[in-house]
């Protein structure tokens, strides 16, 4: 079983607890109009043309030993800091089966003691896919990007109906969590809209990240329009 990621960034300390390594699986089955990692939406490999004019391939195969491996290159610093290796994308959950293979690969490696693994996930999957990953995690970073089904499918591409069936039963599982909401202008930055997170979370932790302006950045390098500046829906 191989699995395709587009990115392996080390020494990361935006991604869950201490110091941590975060693999960006490729591929996602939402297309969020403000995504700022456009290269890891479609599951096939992709060619990023800098602005140099210099080609970066987005897309590399590796089965679950070798890419544990890789991973675990700073297992002595992630463990002495309480930090490890974070799942991020794309979305992860979209490669749950390789996934779950890599999660076996990591707790099995001596070298891994000490080291946690974490998820950044826009939790829209298969109630059955997200509990069976979940459940094997330290750590999760869940996205509430809309709160509303109409606006969800208009600037996500998605059901809203699963995301809250699978943070639902996060925030019964005892794995812990933190919710995340990324604030996009004029989309689900008002007042209102922190109350409805806010309401959503519970008394789980819920963090504000505010909009990166320079999200649209890579958007010409894949021969692409940036969508949120177009002003076009999902749907």
């Amino acid at each position: 079983m191989t699995g395709r990621v587009f990115e392996i960034r080390e020494f990361t300390l935006q991604d869950g607890p201490g110091v941590r390594t975060t693999v960006f699986f490729k591929g996602c089955p939402l297309r969020c109009a403000w995504c700022h990692n456009p290269e890891g939406q479609a599951f096939a490999p992709e060619t990023l043309t800098l602005r140099d004019g210099t080609a970066r391939r987005c897309g590399e195969d590796w089965t679950a030993d070798a890419l544990a491996a890789e991973l675990l290159t700073n297992a002595d610093i992630m463990a002495q800091s309480g930090g490890g290796v974070t799942f991020s994308g794309g979305e992860p959950l979209a490669q749950a089966d390789f996934l779950l293979a890599l999660i076996d690969a990591l707790r099995t490696r001596p070298e891994a003691t000490g080291v946690t693994l974490a998820l950044e996930t826009s939790g829209h999957c298969p109630p059955e896919v997200y509990r069976r990953v979940v459940s094997r995690l330290d750590f999760v970073y869940q996205d509430l990007k809309l709160h509303d089904a109409a606006a969800f499918a208009r600037w996500c591409g998605g059901d809203l109906g699963l995301v809250r069936a699978n943070v639902a039963w996060l925030k019964a599982s005892g794995v812990r969590h933190v919710f995340r909401v990324p604030c996009i202008p004029g989309v689900n930055d008002a007042a209102a809209d922190r109350v409805a997170f806010r309401a959503w979370a519970g008394d789980s932790a819920v963090e504000f990240l505010p909009y990166n302006p320079a999200a649209g950045a890579k958007y010409p390098l894949l021969g692409r329009a940036f969508p949120l500046h177009e002003g076009e829906s999902m749907v």
